[in-house]
């Protein structure tokens, strides 16, 4: 049931767009989570959320305090024993490194209702290997007779030496005895691809025959990685690391994510993923078969996005925080988590969530939050004439997109990456505040152009005067129950009204072919919508979308100070990149079926491959005698719609790379 539903993706103000004449087509309320996989969802611009969890209102359940801050990894532990809940917090100073972090104990012997702090469960030893240093985040195994847990540590000064190592208990409180000798040391580990090496945020899982370990790499602040490695013993000896799911692989994997803790139900092991770009909204689910988990061919990502969204309330200020959530699956099939985030003041905060397991999504309604940095998606369709129909719930700001055709990337190619500047261009929007409402354009390289504006007031609207006067501002009440209408025809004339009384009316001019305009979503740092309805009238089209350069960077794990960037008009958005060494490498981890590769031609250009989910397609050749502007240069052939990763290689000489067109 699950995988069926992954497999889909996927004051009130009344905000509608009128139709152009003569529209046949059904209506389709892309807010329904049957259409959840038509909206864009990525690391970096965030998505529209469906998850069905609901968020106790016993939150928070422990909150930091000053020497320590930052509560913000957990694992959840239900103790098969006695019945009762645990919490195993990792608790950090603000910054992490500043002094040694902890572990702390919670429990609950009534399921979650009341919670006591049981103090620190574990903590560093000046006379053991990590000499009194770090030691927070934990995961544990009952078997045997015997609480198992595996952890990691790090030196007090936050050097390479560091790793994972292993302690048991009689009783889930402890006291845990440590190993003597760690399970790894960071410093004595092979680079594998010649850079990943510290290993941490580990998960300790039984099998049938022997003890794995799930757990991460980093090679920050540029890329992470999935490993395990297996053991007959919790204790060790383990084998070899595996790598499991890393972005220098040529298929399709999200960049920037972290993974920690794992869990398993029904024979599978699950791994939730939390972007650490700077806004930290996008969340995915890998699974694989229990028995075959340390095979990296058994992975596979089962919900792209969709998994996770932030309460509008206090102690969830910074959205979801530290690692992913922790979460098992309880005898009467629900998903039970705790999860971390961070009030206005900073803060960690430890909260409760639960839903369905086998209903993942709500039936309707989306949402969308701005915590550090910006959240965009795109509706991955495009339409000429169009009615739309929507009720939305907002604080803060938030832009309706029309007629996109701006590009995407990001603004670097690391973590608390967010949108760059050309993210917001070539497209027109409404948008709402708390006070105030605008029509804007954005021209080619971001700037604004403001067409018409006007006031939100409290409780009443004063609308303008009946003069005749189109151009006239006014001041709009967004109240229950009040409908905005943006009547936008084929042509680009368009009109916007409040409760079927005009506000504004000129032309907005398409920017793409006719019966291509793309809508999208975009909201503003500190911002959070609730999306109730998004019905759309109108004939569904497909939709091209464009990448940049700083895409294909960030989608292989790559850093930017190995690429030459270029401003030139002979670039198709004026921005370009050439690798600064031979056999540079991108990726881009994009949904679709089809993929235009754009590039201009130079006589300091070289030769390419394009590969597709680790499939060799084509051969470029970009050099030239002549400076050639950018154009298409390769088109894939039709593809399955879905997840892809296209990859260009270098073969021969400098690399340059411009954008792609993915249409969807």
């Amino acid at each position: 049931m699950l995988k069926t539903l992954l497999q889909i993706r996927v004051g009130c103000v009344l905000l509608a767009v009128l139709p152009a004449v003569g529209l046949a087509a059904a209506s389709i309320d892309y807010a329904d989570s049957r259409h959840a996989g038509l909206w864009l969802q990525h690391p970096v611009y965030g998505g529209p959320s469906f998850d069905a969890f609901i968020h106790s209102p016993q939150n928070p359940v422990h909150r930091g305090a000053p020497p320590y801050e930052w509560p913000v990894n957990s694992f959840f532990f239900p103790d098969p024993v006695s019945g009762n809940w645990y919490i195993y917090v990792g608790d950090y100073c603000e910054g992490y490194a500043a002094r040694p972090s902890r572990c702390v104990l919670l429990r609950s012997t009534d399921r979650g209702q009341t919670w006591a702090n049981l103090g620190v469960v574990l903590q560093g030893n000046k006379v053991m290997f990590d000499q009194g240093g770090h030691t927070p985040d934990v995961s544990v195994v009952y078997a045997d007779g015997r609480y198992h847990m595996v952890y990691d540590w790090v030196e007090p000064e936050w050097s390479q030496l560091g790793g994972l190592a292993y302690a048991w208990a009689e009783k889930p409180e402890g006291p845990f005895h440590r190993a003597q000798q760690p399970i790894t040391r960071n410093k004595d580990l092979p680079p594998l691809l010649g850079k990943y090496r510290r290993t941490y945020a580990a998960t300790l899982l039984r099998r049938k025959h022997d003890w794995m370990i799930v757990a991460m790499m980093d090679h920050a602040p540029n890329s992470w990685a999935l490993f395990s490695f297996t053991a007959p013993r919790p204790e060790g000896p383990y084998g070899e690391r595996v790598l499991l799911r890393n972005v220098e692989a040529d298929a399709f994997h999200p960049p920037l994510l972290e993974f920690y803790p794992a869990f398993v139900h029904r024979g599978f092991v699950y791994a939730p993923a939390t972007s650490v770009a700077l806004n930290r909204n996008y969340n995915g689910l890998f699974r694989a078969p229990l028995e075959r988990a340390a095979h990296s061919g058994a992975w596979e990502l089962v919900q792209n996005g969709s998994l996770w969204h932030a309460e509008d309330v206090e102690n969830e200020a910074y959205g979801l925080w530290g690692q992913t959530f922790s979460g098992w699956v309880d005898g009467k099939g629900v998903l039970r988590v705790a999860f971390q985030s961070r009030d206005p003041k900073g803060m960690g905060t430890v909260n409760l969530a639960a839903r369905p397991w086998n209903r993942p999504l709500r039936k309707r309604g989306f949402v969308m939050s701005g915590h550090q940095g910006s959240s965009l998606t795109l509706l991955q369709r495009s339409f000429a004439g169009f009615r739309l129909d929507a009720r939305l719930r907002m604080r803060g700001t938030v832009r309706l997109l029309v007629d996109y055709d701006g590009v995407l990337g990001p603004n670097c190619t690391e973590s608390d990456s967010t949108l760059h500047p050309l993210v917001l261009s070539r497209c027109d929007a409404v948008e709402l505040s708390e006070h105030q409402w605008k029509v804007i354009r954005f021209g080619q390289t971001g700037e604004q152009t403001v067409l018409a504006s006007g006031q939100t007031v409290g409780q009443a609207s004063r609308l303008p005067s009946d003069t005749g006067d189109e151009g006239a501002g006014g001041t709009l009440a967004l109240l229950s129950g009040s409908a905005l209408a943006l009547d936008r025809k084929p042509g680009g004339e368009t009109s916007l009204f409040l409760d079927n009384r005009l506000l504004w009316t000129g032309r907005l001019q398409p920017r793409r072919v006719i019966g291509s305009t793309v809508l999208g979503i975009a909201v503003e740092p500190h911002s959070h919508l609730v999306v109730e309805q998004f019905a759309i009238q109108g004939k569904p089209e497909p939709a091209a979308i464009n990448y940049l350069f700083s895409e294909g960077i960030l989608g292989s794990g790559g850093s930017r100070d190995d690429w030459q960037e270029l401003r030139s008009s002979q670039f198709r958005y004026g921005l370009g990149v050439v690798a600064k060494a031979t056999g540079a490498r991108v990726k881009w981890n994009v949904e679709g079926h089809q993929f235009t590769l754009w590039s201009p031609r130079s006589a300091e250009f070289g030769k390419a491959q394009v590969k597709v989910d680790d499939r060799l397609l084509a051969h470029l050749d970009l050099h030239a005698e002549r400076l050639t502007p950018s154009q298409p240069v390769w088109k894939s052939p039709r593809l399955k719609d879905g997840c892809h990763a296209l990859v260009l290689t270098a073969a021969e000489g400098m690399l340059v790379v411009d954008s792609i067109e993915v249409t969807r």
